[in-house]
């Protein structure tokens, strides 16, 4: 090989190495949600915290009404068992008792030593659950 092939060849390389990594830094930047210019603290509660964040992600995914295009078509009984991790074929006493268990680790008590952030998550936490048991309880007339 000459001196010109070996040059050309190097050259070619790096051009499709630039352009692999370009496109791989893309594809993580894509995923991630963007910050508006706007935003003024990123602790601060309001429309730039980590629900919106989420929500964003989701209507960004398709979604309808916040939640991804898998959770907006999917059947709620599925939905609510996968937020109390019940198996395929659950019974009124193993929803009542996930329930409880989830509850109990969820419980602002627990949680009350933690940091805002932390105890957010447990309330948003604690409100799918009970959303979740309140389907499964009309539905199977639990007590």
């Amino acid at each position: 090989m000459n001196a010109a092939t070996t040059i050309v060849v190097i050259l070619m390389a790096f051009f499709i190495g630039y352009k692999v990594i370009g496109w791989l830094f893309d594809r993580l930047r894509g995923s991630q949600p963007a910050v508006e210019s706007n935003a003024q603290d990123s602790l601060a509660p309001g429309p730039h915290s980590v629900g919106s964040l989420q929500t964003a992600d989701a209507t960004r995914a398709g979604g309808v009404g916040g939640q991804s295009r898998s959770q907006a078509y999917e059947n709620p009984e599925t939905r609510y068992a996968k937020v109390l991790g019940l198996p395929r074929n659950f019974t009124g006493p193993e929803i009542k008792d996930r329930f409880r268990t989830l509850m109990a680790s969820y419980h602002p008590d627990k949680l009350g030593d933690l940091g805002p952030e932390l105890r957010e998550m447990g309330d948003r936490k604690t409100r799918e659950l009970k959303e979740a048991y309140e389907y499964f309880r009309v539905k199977y007339n639990l007590k």
